[in-house]
């Protein structure tokens, strides 16, 4: 690597530094951050109790087959 290649990553090493935005300090909204836990975990509810369901009626389906 000669001299010029150097200086060149050197000039990209700063631009790249210089070119990002600046970090401005954004609000966090707890409330939100509440409301979209809580429909996450409504979310994981429904598909745990769907799961669930389905593994229910298999087990009697199942013990309705076995038993004919």
């Amino acid at each position: 690597m000669n001299s010029d290649q150097a200086i060149a990553s050197e000039n990209s090493v700063d631009k790249v530094i210089t070119d990002r935005p600046k970090v401005s300090s954004k609000k966090v909204y707890i409330n939100q951050l509440i409301s979209r836990h809580n429909k996450q975990k409504t979310k994981e509810r429904v598909v745990t109790l769907i799961f669930v369901g389905l593994a229910c009626m298999l087990v009697v389906i199942s013990g309705i087959l076995v038993s004919f």
